[in-house]
């Protein structure tokens, strides 16, 4: 009795038993009909150990490499398990068992980690209890998707596993980001938002490139450590061209070293050329800003005008207990949609004119200002609103900054609106369905950026999750300061609402977010959050400082503007990521065909 392999790699593998020689009878006289074939290679089947069908083996090392990922992500935090997540399910990228069966249990394993880290989703309102699960189980595509790539590259293209799995996994991460509204928030490398060494390496190519290095590791180690041996009889042997070879190990264990020390030391020396400029005679201008974080969790109700005054009142008094605690303030900012008193386009009615609005809004703008009492003075404040255009039938989510008599001297339109929390597609055109969501009618879409200037300094205002979109605020950026007209941003300034999470370990995504941004385009981020994390980012990714966990709280921050740098990410875009997405679709697309033959 013998057992041979038929396909190796991208096909599923199909092992077919044979009694006596060749394909012919049991004499050997008369060939095998197709149907005898069949019933024999059932019989085979049937007659196989129970331990081979009920085989979890890649589940298992998928549930390994999704639960280290887990742990090295908010809320746990061990940063360094992100390094070596990866390598059980390079281990099956490598083995030449079924494809089918490797795929089906890592999307069992990739679906089970999406729905444990986007618990949150579930939280704001019932019906998202359904986009919770539909998210989870479009993410858990990306997954497979990965492995499937991988593996045409090992055993068809013969790639080398330490190039392939990166290539594969920063690919498919491109595309998920990018596809469609895109999908920014848990990258691979947001694991390391808390060790500014690992992260100044994204100056290249974005968080992609530190995807890459992380997962390039992993792939090493994996290597490094192949445990297996051929048997003759077990659906696993050597793949070709590759080497468990002692000098083999050794070079991948050395390649593992070799990326985390690159990647460190290039951080550390990045780190110690600020360290050593901010000691030299070299001027530099701070921006004096106070970041006011409220706390009120967030559902999708309708909220009642003793509601609005509540929420206005706590975030009016946290305003002047900043004012008390500092002699002057650049800017002052309050989050998304915390004041309540909507700036007006036009008017409502004859009796609600743009005339009458706009006096309501100026008499909330006094009593948050604090002018005439108990201050002399007003300073300049940009907080996060509701802007409408009744004669249009318009609505933005807006940030719109007031001056210090009280005038709204620049507004900004979020352009990267939230499907299913600030627009419902299809919601007006389906009878039924604009009844449900009556109370939550759709915004509309801001087309254009804004540069605000504020005692001498440029802020650019980003609203809620479009910090989660890396293309988004490079464009927003390269936009801004291409325009003849413009002058360089000083500050980028997010205004956010995360009081829908209920303190979740959303808050900390997001946050990680934010700090990429500010590495990518070297520039100070700025986050005034409900509920938290308001935060004083630097161009190096470090939190200078952060305010607490749904809690009300006044951040003072003296931010330091640094000299006008471009970095290659902001010049060149993800062309690396996107090079990689490329290859690992056609690898997918390679593999289906392949199949179908």
């Amino acid at each position: 009795m013998r057992v041979q392999l038929l396909r190796i790699g991208i096909a599923p593998t199909r092992w077919v038993r044979h009694n006596g020689a060749g394909s012919g009878s049991q004499h050997g006289s008369q060939p095998m009909s197709k149907r005898k074939r069949k019933k024999t290679q059932k019989q085979s089947e049937s007659d196989a150990p129970a331990k081979r069908k009920r085989d979890f083996t890649a589940l298992k090392f998928s549930l390994i490499a999704y639960a280290l990922l887990w742990l090295s992500m908010p809320p746990v935090g061990f940063a360094w398990f992100g390094w070596i997540a990866m390598a059980p399910i390079v281990w099956l990228i490598q083995t030449p068992q079924s494809p089918t069966k490797v795929l089906r249990q890592v999307w069992v394993a990739t679906l089970i980690y999406w729905l444990v880290t986007l618990h949150f989703v579930r939280l704001p309102f019932w019906a998202l209890w359904f986009g919770w699960i539909l998210l989870s189980v479009y993410l858990s595509v990306y997954g497979v998707l990965f492995v499937a790539a991988a593996r045409t590259m090992v055993h068809r293209f013969r790639i080398p596993t330490v190039i392939a799995a990166p290539v594969a996994y920063t690919g498919m991460e491109w595309v998920r980001v990018n596809f469609l509204t895109g999908f920014g928030m848990v990258c691979h490398s947001h694991s390391q938002y808390q060790i500014p060494a690992s992260m100044q390496v994204v100056e290249f190519f974005g968080a992609y490139g530190l995807t890459f290095a992380m997962v390039m590791v992993s792939a090493a180690i994996a290597v490094a450590t192949r445990f297996w041996k051929s048997k003759p009889n077990d659906g696993y042997d050597v793949v070709q061209g590759l080497s468990t070879s002692l000098p083999a190990r050794a070079l991948h264990a050395a390649i593992a070293v070799a990326v985390i020390a690159g990647v460190l030391v290039f951080g550390t020396m990045r780190l110690a050329k600020d360290a050593s400029s901010r000691t030299s005679a070299e001027e530099h201008r701070y921006l004096k800003v106070a970041l006011i974080q409220s706390s009120h969790d967030k559902k999708f109700e309708p909220e009642t005008m003793e509601d609005l005054e509540r929420k206005f009142s706590n975030l009016r008094n946290i305003t002047h207990t900043a004012r008390f605690e500092t002699d002057h303030l650049d800017l002052i900012v309050w989050p998304e949609a915390s004041f309540g008193y909507d700036d007006y386009l036009s008017g409502l009615s004859g009796e609600y004119t743009q005339e009458v609005l706009r006096e309501a809004q100026f008499m909330a703008w006094q009593a948050a200002a604090g002018k005439p009492a108990p201050f002399k003075t007003a300073e300049p404040m940009l907080v996060g609103t509701l802007t409408r255009d009744p004669k249009n039938r318009l609505a933005y989510n807006s940030a719109i900054l007031f001056d210090e008599e009280g005038q709204v001297r620049s507004r900004y339109y979020k352009n990267h609106l939230v499907m299913f929390g600030e627009y419902f597609p299809l919601v007006q055109a389906i009878p039924g369905i604009n009844k449900l969501f009556a109370n939550f009618g759709s915004l509309s879409f801001g087309d254009s950026f804004t540069a605000m200037e504020t005692g001498g300094f440029t802020v650019a205002p980003n609203i809620c999750f479009e910090s989660t979109v890396p293309h988004f605020i490079r464009r927003q950026m390269n936009s801004l300061e291409s325009d003849p007209r413009g002058v360089p941003v000083d500050v980028m300034v997010n205004l956010t609402n995360d009081g829908w999470f209920m303190g979740t370990s959303c808050l900390d995504l997001h946050l990680a977010c934010n700090i990429f941004r500010a590495v990518e385009m070297r520039k100070p981020m700025l986050v005034c959050s409900n509920t938290g994390f308001s935060a004083h980012i630097d161009e190096f990714g470090r939190l200078i400082k952060v305010g607490p966990r749904r809690k009300e709280a006044e951040l003072i921050c003296d931010v330091r503007i640094p000299l006008h740098q471009d970095t290659i990410y902001r010049s060149w875009g993800a062309w690396f990521a996107a090079v990689c997405g490329g290859l690992a679709v056609l690898s997918v697309v390679v593999s289906i065909a392949a199949k179908k033959q």
